[in-house]
């Protein structure tokens, strides 16, 4: 006959095998889980907008037009435009000019004050003048403008408003 306390002891060290059991395929499940499972994904914070400071200064700049544009024209004298250079502004860097009516243009430097149409340019008929001062970067005044054609193969006229 058996004796009650090796009894217990038997049952108790079957109950820890299966503890221990339980808890080895608890932890191996969890384990799995964690392998075979994707993590959610994280939240985060992004900054698409962000608040950023500068200071500088800046400085309006006008490329003044030509003033006091006149001319002089007669018998076989092609049309000559002349004016004063431009006061204030920016640096000129020179003048452009062209004919509206006829077919012609050109360029000058910072300092002219003048231009002869070449009367091969003219034709009989009339069209305009327009002369503008160019500045820094491309930058080029309002335009002034004149009258200005041909009355017969050697007669010559101008005018400026």
């Amino acid at each position: 006959m058996r004796h009650a306390s090796t009894r217990i002891l038997s049952t108790w060290g079957q109950d820890s095998h299966v503890r221990r059991r339980w808890i080895a395929g608890a932890v191996a499940l969890s384990l799995w889980g964690t392998l075979v499972l994707p993590a959610p994904p994280r939240l985060t914070l992004a900054a698409w907008t962000t608040t950023e400071y500068a200071r500088g200064s800046l400085t309006a700049g006008t490329v003044s037009p030509p003033t006091n544009l006149r001319c002089t024209a007669g018998a076989l004298t092609p049309p000559t435009f002349t004016w004063d250079p431009p006061v204030g502004g920016l640096t000129r860097s020179g003048f452009a000019w062209s004919l509206t009516g006829f077919s012609g243009s050109g360029t000058l430097g910072p300092t002219a004050t003048s231009v002869t149409i070449p009367g091969a340019l003219l034709a009989i008929g009339s069209g305009t003048f327009s002369l503008s001062a160019s500045g820094p970067g491309g930058w080029t005044s309002t335009q002034v403008t004149g009258s200005v054609g041909m009355l017969t193969a050697v007669l010559y006229f101008c005018s400026v408003p």
